[in-house]
C-alpha cells in the first residue's frame, strides 16, 4: 500500500478544486514512478494497493526511489505555482507511507474493476492504522523482512502491532530523512566552464519564439523527426518536472525530463542516452537585436573506468551531430513559420 498522509485535514482546510488536482497528480506520479515494477490493482481514494511478484530487497529500492518522486514533486508544486490559495501553499505538509507485506491473494472484479480479496489482503489494509510515530515511513510485516538481508533489516525499527485479527510482527524505516535531502537539492544547472560540450547557435526570433521550439511537444517531434513524443506535465501543470518521452520506434525510447526552468531564459534537461548513461543539459537563451535569439548550450555527463575516453569521443560526436542537426531544423522551422505569417 502507498498512501498519502495527511490528505483528510489537508481537503478539509483548502478548496476543493486544487486539492482534488494536486491529488491527482501525486497520484500519477507515484503509479508511473513503478514503472511496472509494480502493478496498481486498486486506486482507493488517497492510497494505492499494488502487487508484485518481487520478494526481495529490490522491493526497497523501489519505493525509496518512489518516496523520493513524491518529495521532488511537491517540491515542485510548491516552486512553480503562484497561486495564493491554501491547497497550494500547504502543499508541503503531505507525506507518504507504504506497508508491505508478503502473501497470498486472489483477483475477482465487481463492475469491470480488479478487487484483492484474501486475509492477506485485509492484514495490510489494517496496518494503515498503526502505532507508529510520524507519517512518512515504509511499515514491513515480519513476513516481507525475512527476504531481505540483515544490513537492510537491520535500519528498521521493531513496531508490533495488535489487531482483532492477533499480533503482528512488523518494524519500520523512517524516509524522513530522504525528504529532507530532497528539498535541500538546489535547482541542477550544467556550468559552461565544467560542461564536455559547449555550443553557441543562433535563431531567428525572440527569446520566446525559440522556447516555444523547444518546449512544444508537437513542435518538438518534428524537429527531431520522430513518430511520436508523449509529454507528461509538469508540477501544476507547469514545465518544471515535465518528461517527454520521444518514441524513435519498437521498444525505443528516449526520456527528457526537465529539471528547472526559467522560462524563456533557461532551462536544464536530464536525458537517459544508450551507452553513455545520464546526460545534463541546460540551454540559455539572450535576445540579440529585435529577431535573433543567441542560446548557449552547456551538456555534461559522467564517465569512469578504463572504457572512459572511448565513450566520451563516441558521445561527444553523437551529440554533437545531432545538436546540430536540431539546430538547423528549428532554424528552418522559425523561417517558414515567419514567411508563412508575412
Amino acid at each position: 500500500m502507498a498512501d498519502i498522509s495527511g490528505y483528510t485535514a489537508f481537503v478539509a482546510g483548502t478548496e476543493q478544486d486544487h486539492s482534488q488536482e494536486i491529488l491527482a497528480e501525486l497520484m500519477e506520479a507515484i503509479s508511473r514512478s513503478f514503472g511496472g515494477k509494480l502493478t496498481v490493482d486498486q486506486v482507493e481514494g488517497d492510497a494505492l494497493c499494488c502487487t508484485t511478484d518481487r520478494t526481495d530487497v529490490g522491493v526497497v529500492d523501489w519505493l525509496r526511489e518512489t518516496y523520493r518522486v513524491f518529495q521532488r514533486r511537491l517540491r515542485d508544486i510548491r516552486s512553480a505555482t503562484t497561486c495564493p490559495c491554501r491547497a497550494c501553499a500547504t502543499v508541503q505538509n503531505l507525506g507518504l507511507k507504504f506497508v508491505v507485506h508478503r502473501g497470498s491473494f486472489s483477483r475477482y472484479e465487481v463492475a469491470g474493476r480488479v478487487q484483492l480479496h484474501g486475509n492477506d489482503v485485509n492484514l495490510v489494509h489494517r496496518l494503515l492504522k498503526n502505532t507508529v510515530p510520524g507519517h512518512e515511513y515504509l511499515l514491513a510485516t515480519g513476513t516481507a523482512l525475512a527476504a531481505w538481508p540483515a544490513s537492510v533489516r537491520s535500519e528498521f525499527i521493531a513496531a508490533p502491532q495488535q489487531y482483532d485479527l492477533g499480533p503482528v510482527d512488523a518494524s519500520y524505516l523512517d524516509l524522513r530523512p530522504i525528504r529532507d535531502l530532497v528539498w535541500k537539492e538546489e535547482t541542477p544547472t550544467v556550468d559552461p566552464a565544467t560542461a564536455k560540450i559547449r555550443s553557441t547557435a543562433r535563431f531567428p526570433g525572440t527569446p520566446e519564439d525559440v522556447f516555444r521550439y523547444f518546449t512544444d511537444p508537437k513542435l518538438r517531434q518534428i524537429w527531431m523527426g520522430v513518430p511520436r513524443v508523449d509529454f507528461h506535465p509538469g508540477a501544476r501543470g507547469s514545465l518544471v518536472g515535465a518528461e517527454y518521452h520521444c518514441i524513435h520506434g519498437e521498444n525505443q525510447k528516449t526520456v527528457f525530463k526537465v529539471l528547472g526552468c526559467n522560462a524563456p531564459k533557461e532551462i536544464t534537461m536530464q536525458i537517459e542516452f544508450p551507452f553513455v548513461g545520464t546526460v545534463w543539459r541546460t540551454d540559455r537563451a539572450e535576445a540579440e537585436g529585435p529577431s535573433t535569439t543567441r542560446v548557449d548550450t552547456a551538456i555534461s555527463w559522467n564517465s569512469r573506468g578504463i572504457k572512459a575516453p572511448v565513450l566520451n569521443f563516441m558521445a561527444t560526436r553523437m551529440l554533437r551531430k545531432y545538436g546540430a542537426l536540431y539546430d538547423k531544423r528549428v532554424t528552418e522551422m522559425i523561417q517558414e513559420s515567419t514567411r508563412a505569417s508575412v
